[in-house]
């Protein structure tokens, strides 16, 4: 029995890619949500970046869990 493990053990991992994919995807359409329904401009603007960072991190996560 290993007391101290100097990397997580591979299920955590996996676990926790698919958490964090989770929740960039829940950005993905709050900020969607949220740029359907904004008049401001400089809101819209805001959610168009929001959105966009979003779905580079969706597109790197999704490439981490192929690599797995």
């Amino acid at each position: 029995m290993h007391l101290f493990h100097k990397t997580p053990p591979k299920d955590t991992i996996d676990e926790e890619l698919l958490e964090e994919i989770k929740r960039v995807k829940m950005q993905m359409e709050n900020a969607h949500y949220n740029f359907q329904n904004a008049m401001d401009p400089d809101l819209i603007d805001c959610y168009i970046f929001e959105s966009n960072a979003a779905w580079k991190k969706y597109r790197f996560l999704l490439k981490q869990a192929k690599m797995l």
